[in-house]
């Protein structure tokens, strides 16, 4: 019987080579019939009854498949089979308010058959939020080393790993490209752009064929408008890839390990300042260290004449504040916002926890500080060469 079974999809696959399209359909049926929990023959049959235009037959095996996938929690699986579907019949809406009904029912059962996979932001949505979502995402499909999207390309979509896995990295300040992390099935990208700017922040490739659902930042919008629960979904989700991002790529926190950054992370806290707000002056008493998560912070000092020096400008992913911390002495420098700025906020106290649990941080920050002090020295010193000048004139 085994030999019988191997044989029925190996003379199919041998069918599909030579183009024979009704000899490879018969003997993938008839493999199909001894096996039905083998699915991706299942959805063979299905493509192949579709390419010899049997497209009730077609729809119907591909609904048998995309519940089957559903019932065993593979949703993406499920939405990809859809969509199939969709693109033969675009009225058959309702194949999708069945699949988040199944998914729905599997995610909410005390003692499911096998542990269904969390997914970020499909599992978090009820029945209503995924049909939702359901009827707006579109299916592509990348070649292996193909890059999906590139750093500051236009883009404000997301999108969800069916099949597959990709390579995330990004350029640091000094242009070095810096590996991030892998993402594999269920993952999601893109929330840098749909949030922020519109932009791509991230270099994404694919390590082997991959299959990704997509929506748009218009289509969320949509049903952000309907379902306003969507929005805090996506904004909890965003709140930790966003500082988990900035923590890899900021030379205090990028020695960090990724459950050591989570564990820093946690301790931020989001803080929305106005333009040209001071976040504190010099001779204020010690305060927090901040990161810019958007928006644009200068750090300067005012010199004998009152005049600003500016010394640096920080912009998203950049921190500061440290100084007064590390040296446990009043703010030597101002910063001020130059545009409508979200920072995030680690207090003295968790500053110090962090400092004395991680060694390699309390040595970074020493080594970023110093080269600070230098420029502050440097700027001051300047000013001193300036008054030499003018009194020999």
């Amino acid at each position: 019987m085994n030999k019988e079974k191997v044989s029925y999809k190996e003379e199919a696959q041998r069918a599909l080579s030579r183009g024979d399209l009704k000899k490879a359909l018969e003997s993938f049926q008839k493999h199909c019939a001894k096996n039905p929990k083998d699915l991706r023959s299942r959805l063979k049959v299905a493509e192949l009854l579709e390419k010899l235009d049997k497209k009730k037959e077609a729809i119907q095996v591909y609904r048998e498949v995309a519940e089957a996938y559903a019932q065993d929690g593979f949703l993406l699986q499920a939405i990809s089979v859809n969509k199939m579907i969709l693109r033969i019949d675009p009225s058959a809406k309702d194949a999708n308010d069945r699949l988040a009904q199944l998914y729905t029912e599997k995610v909410g059962e005390t003692k499911p058959l096998r542990p269904l996979p969390h997914i970020p932001l499909l599992s978090e949505l009820n029945e209503k939020e995924l049909q939702s979502l359901l009827d707006r995402i579109q299916v592509k499909t990348f070649s292996k080393d193909t890059f999906i999207c590139r750093e500051v390309e236009r883009g404000d979509s997301l999108m969800v790993i069916i099949r597959g896995e990709v390579a995330v990295s990004k350029r640091n300040p000094e242009g070095k490209e810096v590996w991030i992390r892998n993402l594999k099935e269920g993952d999601f990208f893109g929330e840098f752009g749909f949030f922020i700017d519109q932009k791509r922040h991230a270099n994404i490739k694919a390590l082997m064929e991959c299959e990704i659902l997509e929506i748009s930042r218009n289509e969320l919008d949509e049903i952000i408008k309907t379902h306003p629960r969507v929005k805090e979904v996506l904004q909890n989700l965003f709140k930790k890839r966003v500082l988990d991002l900035f923590l890899a790529l900021s030379p205090l926190f990028s020695s960090l390990t990724s459950t050591e950054r989570e564990e820093v992370f946690k301790q931020f806290r989001l803080k929305k300042v106005p333009e040209e707000t001071f976040i504190f002056q010099e001779g204020e008493p010690t305060g927090s260290l901040y990161m810019v998560k958007s928006g644009e912070v200068e750090i300067f000092i005012q010199n004998s004449k009152g005049q600003k020096v500016i010394l640096e400008t920080q912009k998203s992913g950049n921190f500061f504040g440290e100084l007064s911390l590390l040296l446990n002495k009043t703010q030597m420098v101002n910063a001020k916002t130059t545009q409508p700025s979200e920072l995030l906020e680690l207090t003295k106290g968790d500053f110090e926890d962090f400092l004395r649990k991680f060694p390699r941080l309390q040595s970074t920050v020493k080594e970023i500080s110093s080269k600070r002090l230098v420029r502050i020295r440097e700027a001051l010193s300047q000013e001193g060469i300036e008054k030499a000048r003018e009194a020999m004139v």
